[in-house]
């Protein structure tokens, strides 16, 4: 879920390409003064649901309209339509990705780490805001360090020396929730919560631990995720847009 491989990308973009022939054609052949020769295979509901859940993703109120006037949560929601979120995520390009980031503060050090793991730098950007509000300095009360929150222990298992040095930091940060995704194929819901909490406490609980700090961070970074990738999929449609990231100097703060 955390990145799309380029048969994952032609996949989303043949899935919303043929549904839109599909609704295209059975419009067309069932137009008003139209004897169509045969008669025309309606789309598929299946079809039809998918391809109103990506748009749903795409609203400038995406997260909301996921979770619609429910109570359900966030990460809930994301799990719940885990297909169509992929397909939303995968619309955008990587220079629309690039574009949006370039605002960001050490943008050109998240794309590396990020593209290095195999990661989305998109992703990556939101958790340093979460963590850090990109302040490469930033330490916790329980000792996690700088951009994404490193604790000293993961990063000499990882053979990072310097946290505070913010190549390092994000090095260390991005091959750590790179192992978690993998340990819990690629849901990124139980990447992010095991990020925050480790990921004894979630394989314990078998979900998002019911810890408070854990389900705000989790809700936190995939608002972020969600609001970055429509404003990259708003500069992929060529369409005015002010970046939501923030401007250098100017983050969410120190969690």
């Amino acid at each position: 879920m955390h990145s799309l491989n380029r048969s994952s990308l032609k996949k989303v973009l043949a899935v919303i390409v043929a549904t839109s022939a599909i609704l295209a054609t059975w419009v067309r052949e069932t137009a008003p003064g139209r004897q169509p020769d045969t008669f025309p295979s309606p789309p598929r509901p299946e079809d039809l649901v998918l391809l109103e859940e990506v748009h749903a993703w795409l609203e400038p109120a995406g997260a909301d309209a996921a979770v619609g006037a429910t109570s359900i949560s966030l990460h809930d929601a994301v799990r719940a339509h885990r297909e169509s979120f992929e397909l939303f995520i995968g619309i955008a390009d990587g220079y629309a990705v690039q574009a949006c980031l370039e605002r960001v503060p050490f943008a050109s050090q998240i794309l590396a780490s990020a593209y290095r793991h195999g990661l989305d730098p998109l992703l990556v950007a939101a958790i340093v805001e979460v963590e850090s509000g990109f302040d490469g300095r930033a330490v916790s009360p329980r000792g996690a360090i700088g951009l994404m929150q490193v604790m000293p222990q993961t990063a000499e298992q990882l053979d990072v020396n310097d946290l505070y040095n913010p190549s390092g930091n994000l090095e260390a940060g991005t091959r750590y929730l790179a192992s978690l995704l993998r340990r819990f194929d690629d849901d990124l819901v139980l990447g992010l919560a095991a990020y925050n909490a480790g990921p004894g406490a979630v394989g314990r609980f078998g979900d998002v631990p019911p810890f408070r700090e854990t389900r705000r961070f989790t809700e936190s970074v995939l608002r972020l995720y969600i609001e970055h990738h429509r404003a990259a999929r708003a500069a992929t449609g060529g369409r005015q847009h002010e970046s939501i990231l923030p401007v250098a100097g100017h983050g969410a703060g120190s969690t």
